[in-house]
């Protein structure tokens, strides 16, 4: 590894671009964090560039402010619309300007372009984000995301687009700080941090936490605090922009007694080659620990699953000392050497499993997570009739899929850090499954509330936390309850006062998102991700002036006519560090990972292969259509805009390479008698394209064929007459194609 403070990645020429450091302040209140994150920027090259920079952020969190500090500059940034954001930062950026675009690459991933850094110059990032926290029995976990592991499959087939997707470096590292003060109810609890040392002082307002040592950016921070006397309730109030708005919290206690329902239990476990070293280590010392706690009567199955799955049985067992023993052995035989996480096919394997049709189905679910195509998994697990008990295990856990499971089956998530004790954990995860079910959840506020969100409350496990939140014309006072109606008839019931969130104006409305309390904006965003429609979400979302995947962050700074680029940037996308023991690569059991080659040999080289297919079948989706589409003579919008992204686009296209392409002859008659009627070449060109770009097909630009598409349109400043005459054939040629692709 490179040594040095700063991540360094190298330009095809050899030369620096650095993202040279990365610090995080916390604030811990009660059950409310906020996180301040600076990044820093350094352009040492002899042109200007733009770094682009995909990472990880809590799928709770909830961006509170954005800016950037370029030279001796300091711009806030704007919440604004997707299209709107794309369409100014790339105005700004083929002008010479400097710019910084924040966007959601999928939950809990974002990417940030910052574009047109001059040589020498620096530029610093830094965005706030809140998130709200959870009691899991007498424990509270707050966890700072740092990296992205590796990913199985297609980023694209997440919608990321391509200079979103995560670069990897083996020598990338980065100088990372953290500190964190924890203040109100958890400020005595007893911290642990199972990820990192930490060091912890007590002062008279607050705990102070920091890290120790030289910290690596390759495994997520996780702090624990644990409290012999968790707060069960709590209730605050604060000011809307157009009333107000409360959250009610609530760790209710379910009594167990008296349930000895039968469970029909599938666990499945992920033995991919990304969960190679201390993944695969823990899960089989959890499932161990299952075993154990398996009942008499109950009916299990374990499928184990890579490229393939392989099954203990082929159907669901009943529990006893013979089989439990020869699930004992089929555990401990269990390695990460199965190859891809094809998670797909072992959860159909799963649901496919014969069993006893009178009991509930539950599925408990190991894995890492590390998969593109998360979303169809999701909605085909929601419709299996399985309760999904998902446990995120390693160094730097996919959140949202873990999550994601868990939520749309109405199971639970559990997430377990390589030094954590994961038998004990995921045992107690696996209790929830015996857990008396509710028949309903009920929360009754002290006046009639405008909304409520969630507007049916889900699965209520014992000991864990529940949010609720409420919007009020008038100020809501008194005490707020929860009701819990079990399936055999037993209500549980808690109750707690509403009281002001501090900081909140008590009387004065909030007239802008500046003034907005943070609890406000975090409440705005539960309400945005239940909004279903995209229209509406979109306007909540600039009001509030929320990140989502409909509105981007933007900072435009104008320089002076002498100060601005005059080249298009070199896009540098800033490679992740590798998380800790992903692939067998390390340990987090060090402090810092550190390359172990043997493994790294026997274990990265098959998701290297995997890497490289995922490229070859990119390639091949990029080549493909067009060269179909040359070879039978014309080609559509969509092959065109392919074939611009395959050249790259490296110098201006003339009609000839139209005409070679495969562009319509219609199209190139039009365009070559304005040529012949003395329009430039490169002017008629720079139209048509710009008209491409801006069609339904460009959305599939590369972004700097895109960028180099707007500036020669800039650059050539067709006339309204040109302009009129290309947008003639270039919707006819659209017009006719749709039609032959529909076959009328």
């Amino acid at each position: 590894m490179k040594a040095g403070a700063a991540a360094v990645l190298e330009s095809v020429r050899g030369e620096a671009i650095v993202l040279e450091e990365v610090r995080a302040e916390a604030s811990i209140n009660d059950l409310m964090a906020e996180v301040t994150v600076t990044q820093r920027y350094r352009n040492p090259e002899a042109t200007n560039v733009e770094a682009v920079y995909t990472f990880p952020l809590p799928l709770d969190g909830v961006l509170l402010g954005f800016g950037v500090e370029i030279g001796d500059r300091r711009l806030a940034g704007v919440v604004v619309e997707k299209a709107e954001g794309e369409r100014r930062y790339e105005e700004a950026i083929t002008d010479g300007d400097a710019a910084v675009l924040l966007e959601q690459a999928e939950p809990g991933l974002y990417t940030a372009s910052v574009g047109n850094l001059l040589p020498g110059e620096t530029a610093t990032i830094r965005f706030r984000y809140g998130l709200l926290l959870r009691w899991n029995g007498d424990r509270v976990r707050f966890a700072m995301p740092t990296t992205i592991a590796p990913r199985y499959g297609d980023p694209a087939s997440a919608g990321l687009a391509p200079h979103q997707a995560p670069e990897y470096a083996l020598d990338a590292e980065r100088a990372f700080s953290l500190r964190v003060a924890v203040r109100g109810l958890l400020k005595d609890a007893r911290f642990n941090s199972p990820s990192h040392g930490v060091s912890v002082a007590s002062e008279a307002d607050a705990t102070l936490i920091a890290l120790t040592g030289a910290p690596a950016m390759d495994r997520d921070f996780v702090l624990e605090a644990r409290s012999s006397r968790p707060e069960a309730t709590g209730a605050l109030v604060a000011r809307d922009l157009d009333g107000w708005v409360a959250l009610a919290s609530f760790r209710p206690e379910i009594p167990t007694a008296g349930h000895d329902q039968r469970r029909s239990v599938k666990i499945v476990v992920d033995c991919s080659g990304s969960m190679g070293g201390d993944s695969i280590a823990q899960a089989r010392a959890a499932l161990e620990r299952i075993l154990d706690g398996l009942r008499a009567g109950d009916l299990f199955e374990i499928v184990a699953f890579g490229s393939s799955q392989r099954a203990l049985f082929g159907r669901e067992t009943p529990v006893s000392e013979q089989t439990v023993a020869q699930a004992r052995r089929f555990v401990r035989a269990l390695d990460a050497d199965m190859g891809g996480t094809e998670i797909a096919a072992a959860l159909e394997a799963a649901y496919a499993v014969r069993g006893a049709s009178d009991l509930h189905r539950d599925l408990l679910l190991i894995t890492d997570g590390q998969v593109w195509d998360d979303g169809s998994v999701v909605a085909r697990a929601k419709q299996s009739g399985h309760r999904f008990f998902t446990v995120g295990v390693g160094a730097a856990v996919a959140e949202a899929f873990v999550r994601g499971l868990a939520e749309a089956t109405g199971g639970a998530c559990e997430f377990v850090a390589p030094r954590e004790d994961m038998a004990e954990r995921v045992h107690r995860h696996f209790q929830r499954m015996y857990a008396p079910r509710a028949r309903s959840a009920f929360v009754r506020w002290p006046a009639q509330a405008l909304c409520r969100v969630p507007d049916a409350i889900g699965p209520v496990y014992g000991g864990d936390t529940v949010h609720l939140f409420a919007w009020f014309a008038e100020k809501p006072e008194g005490r707020v309850s929860l009701e819990v109606t079990l399936a055999d008839g037993r209500v549980v019931r808690h109750e707690t006062e509403i009281h002001p969130f501090e900081g909140s104006p008590v009387e004065t409305p909030a007239t802008d998102d500046a003034s907005l309390p943070a609890l406000t904006r975090l409440a705005a965003a539960r309400r945005l991700a239940a909004t279903g429609d995209g229209k509406a979400a979109t306007v909540l979302a600039v009001r509030y002036q929320l990140m989502s995947e409909w509105t981007n962050y933007i900072v435009v700074h104008v320089r002076a006519d002498t100060e601005k680029a005059e080249d298009l940037p070199k896009i540098i996308r800033v490679p992740q560090v590798l998380a800790a023991g992903w692939h067998g690569m390390g340990t987090v059991h060090a402090e810092r990972s550190v390359c172990r080659i043997v493994p790294f040999l026997k274990l990265a080289a098959p998701a290297m292969a995997e890497r490289a297919d995922n490229l070859r079948l990119m390639e091949s989706r990029a080549y493909a259509r067009p060269m179909r589409g040359v070879a039978a003579g014309a080609i559509g919008p969509t092959e065109l805009v392919a074939l611009l992204n395959a050249h790259a686009m490296s110098s201006s296209p003339s009609l000839n390479d139209l005409e070679v392409w495969g562009a319509p002859e219609a199209v190139l008659v039009a365009l070559r008698d304005l040529v012949e009627q003395g329009v430039d070449e490169a002017m008629v060109v720079a139209a048509f394209l710009y008209l491409l770009a801006g069609s339904e097909a460009g959305n599939a630009l590369d972004r700097q064929v895109r960028r180099r598409i707007l500036k020669a349109y800039k650059t050539e400043t067709p006339h309204q007459a040109v302009m009129d005459a290309v947008t003639y054939a270039f919707d006819a040629w659209r017009r006719q194609w749709a039609t032959e692709a529909n076959g009328f």
